[in-house]
């Protein structure tokens, strides 16, 4: 078993080398410091089982680094681990393809759990973009990387046709996947759905 971790701080990539071998004793880690290296290592290793990568290094901007993992190496699982947590940020991280987000405040059990359910093949969303507030309310939003695809072209007047033809789903995944949102934003149609996803900064 083969991990890749991208981080520049050596003292994070301490504390998460002690957590995998911690759940998984016989593996093998891989350490990248800067952007390029990350790339380096995902091509000269095709046994990476995942990638926990940080947004913010050297030689990449942001999802910049994500993006160029997944589009060039789009079998290596990506994990982002970072220090925003700032709702947008996990979002377009999962919308670029992450299947994870573990902001860095995370303590070292929630990180493991985070580790195993991605592994097991789930994707791990953090508690921060489920439990958002609105006013003295808290809403508990619970939608997967896709749906929050599909919400966000629902913000751009996208129909179900052209949303499938986007991302190459069927019909009924769609219509599925959108009640799911109505549901979740206690909505009853696509305008009122986006307003409340506004309010919420889940756009």
């Amino acid at each position: 078993m083969n991990f890749a971790i991208a981080d520049d701080h050596g003292i994070f990539r301490s504390g998460l080398k002690l957590i995998l071998h911690d759940l998984y004793p016989d593996c093998e880690i891989q350490e990248a410091a800067q952007g390029d290296e990350v790339l380096e290592i995902l091509k000269n290793h095709d046994d990476i089982e995942l990638l926990l990568l940080d947004l913010r290094m050297p030689e990449s901007s942001g999802v910049s680094l994500l993006q160029q993992c997944r589009e060039q190496f789009p079998e290596v699982p990506c994990m982002v681990v970072s220090a925003s947590e700032e709702l947008t940020v996990m979002q377009s991280a999962l919308q670029n393809g992450a299947i994870g987000y573990i902001p860095k405040s995370s303590s070292n059990s929630e990180i493991a759990e985070a580790i195993k359910k991605v592994m097991s093949g789930d994707v791990y969303i953090p508690p921060q973009l489920k439990s958002v507030k609105r006013g003295d309310q808290t809403l508990n939003i619970n939608l997967t990387p896709r749906q929050l695809e599909v919400l966000g072209l629902l913000a751009e007047g996208m129909s179900n046709k052209q949303i499938g033809n986007q991302l190459h789903i069927a019909p009924g995944t769609i219509k599925a996947h959108i009640a799911a949102i109505f549901r979740e934003l206690e909505s009853v149609n696509r305008t009122q759905a986006v307003r409340r996803a506004r309010e919420l900064h889940l756009l």
